[in-house]
């Protein structure tokens, strides 16, 4: 097992489908070429388990519950309840302005919902704070999970997981074609007796997918003098 740290991505490890996905086809060509000349991105504090990354609701930001309150609505009117809420703290993005996320379940079925909200300053041409809403919902098995998302950025899942990408971030009609998806399946998604069952099970997922990039190279551990040279890039806290 990989120690956890501040690792960073290879670009040079990304798929061929992953950059279709990222960037689109007519792009591949130019896409296949850039990332060889991309910069290392910045560092990221990894596997991202609940010890790491659980917060308070009052941790979360008046910019985050005004972005993402139509999508809070949603999730509980699709009949989940809110169980954990998490925020980036060991963040060393100099262009990072916020983030913030809710964990959802729903307890009848055992579906897990998530969701993500990022605030990041994109440098020009663009030279603006970007705001992105990241929703999915996640069935999980005896082996591997099933999981619907508007997330196109995310990287391709471990084996024995399948992700359905989807355009929209509205949650209704992305849980309705995970339910219909389901309900061809013949293995019925497992459940949580508890809370403590919930979190163990997200914490070793978080940790098979975090495993699986760094075997493909993926991910990268940062040395410490790495970590120092990013933590003096970051603007200096007013």
């Amino acid at each position: 097992m990989h120690p956890p740290g501040f690792y960073r991505v290879d670009y040079r490890a990304l798929r061929l489908r992953e950059l279709v996905r990222m960037g689109g086809l007519f792009m591949l060509p130019f896409s296949y070429f850039a990332v060889r000349r991309w910069r290392a991105s910045h560092p990221v504090w990894m596997p991202g388990s609940r010890a790491e990354s659980e917060c308070e609701r009052e941790d979360l930001s008046d910019g985050f519950w005004d972005a993402t309150a139509h999508y809070r609505q949603e999730f509980q009117r699709l009949g989940f309840a809110e169980c954990g809420f998490t925020k980036a703290t060991k963040n060393l993005n100099p262009n990072s302005r916020d983030n913030g996320g809710i964990v959802y379940l729903d307890s009848r079925t055992g579906h897990v919902g998530l969701l993500l909200y990022t605030r990041i300053y994109a440098r020009p041409p663009i030279d603006r704070d970007v705001t992105t809403i990241a929703v999915s919902f996640t069935a999980a098995f005896a082996r591997g999970t099933l999981s619907y998302t508007n997330n196109q950025s995310a990287f391709d899942p471990a084996p024995h997981d399948q992700v359905v990408r989807l355009s929209s971030p509205e949650p209704a009609p992305m849980y309705q074609r995970m339910l219909r998806h389901l309900s061809q399946i013949a293995e019925v998604p497992r459940s949580f007796p508890d809370m403590e069952a919930f979190w163990r099970w997200s914490d070793q997922r978080q940790r098979e997918s975090f495993e699986w990039q760094v075997q493909r190279g993926l991910f990268v551990r940062l040395s410490d003098e790495e970590v120092a040279a990013a933590r003096r890039k970051l603007p200096a806290k007013p």
